[in-house]
């Protein structure tokens, strides 16, 4: 099993071969100047921070699963990116006009 302190204990490539051969996409989302992946590993959820814009690559941070889950579901910092309109036939990214 694969612990926090093992997973920091790779470097940058052996993290990302980790995350994209163990790990499974859960979302993406843009928080201020970052685009951030977020990837559930085993149990541990993983955040990649990217440069908005140039999308060069800031942190891999790691979580427990749990303590993450916590923090989300008190929604902090999370805002969807699609949004559904009244009638519910059509949706739309946040942010462009459909």
């Amino acid at each position: 099993m694969l612990t926090i302190s093992t997973f920091y204990q790779l470097s940058y490539k052996q993290q990302a071969d980790t995350i994209l051969q163990e790990g499974s996409f859960i979302q993406s989302r843009i928080e201020n100047n970052f685009v951030i992946d977020m990837f559930e590993l085993n149990d541990l959820l993983v955040e990649i921070f990217y440069q908005k814009g140039s999308e060069d690559l800031v942190s891999i941070m790691a979580y427990n699963t749990n303590d993450k889950l916590q923090l989300l579901s008190r929604g902090i910092n999370l805002t969807p990116r699609l949004s559904f309109k009244t009638d519910r036939t059509i949706y739309a990214a946040k942010g462009m006009c459909a």
